[in-house]
């Protein structure tokens, strides 16, 4: 049985890309919620919540939200703001950057498998995916980098960091509009106190 919250609670982990970008937002967009982080191989408890057992999950009052979009969403339509207008080139770049962070996830799985267990050929498929994200986000650097701080670049700060921690940060040698941009934001109060360890 679900148990009511007596107020929202984001549950995220402290190296989950995806827990960082809804947190980083709910809290630009001032939402009313705590953030509680767990290990979610031995959190259980998600699962009456989340079947898929994944990280982010929001619970609000006896309502499950899960997938970072669907909560993006909530911090919108509970806030009463929303930091990007209605842009279709937008959200592309947003879904392309969603897109990387997964590929990237998805390489970190892979090579946590033993050595002789791992798909060589999977493994520079994402390789070359997240080669490609990362070229054309470049390419659409001055139209990530302008204006106030908004969805997109939180999403894409996060995912561009996310490379650095679990992948390489040799992006940033080829990328250098891109890299001068995050070297700054990342100054950001919210981006250090959310930047991934372990």
């Amino acid at each position: 049985m679900k148990t009511k919250q007596v107020q929202p609670t984001l549950y995220g982990g402290p190296t989950s890309p995806f827990a960082r970008m809804t947190k980083i937002y709910g809290e630009v967009l001032g939402a009313n919620f705590t953030y509680e982080q767990i290990d979610i191989y031995s959190a259980e408890f998600i699962d009456q919540f989340n079947p898929l057992r994944q990280i982010p999950t929001m619970v609000a009052d006896d309502m499950a939200i899960f997938d970072s979009r669907t909560i993006f969403e909530y911090f919108e339509n509970s806030t009463g703001h929303k930091t990007n207008k209605t842009d279709f080139q937008q959200a592309t770049r947003i879904s392309l950057a969603l897109g990387m962070t997964d590929a990237c996830l998805q390489y970190r799985m892979e090579m946590m498998l033993p050595e002789d267990e791992r798909n060589v050929a999977r493994i520079s498929k994402l390789k070359a995916r997240m080669g490609r994200c990362v070229e054309q986000l470049e390419a659409w650097a001055d139209l990530i980098t302008e204006g106030e701080i908004r969805l997109e670049q939180i999403v894409i700060a996060c995912a561009l960091e996310y490379l650095d921690f679990r992948y390489t940060s040799g992006w940033r040698r080829d990328c250098t509009a891109l890299d001068a941009w995050v070297q700054v934001f990342s100054e950001r109060t919210d981006m250090q106190q959310t930047r991934p360890v372990g």
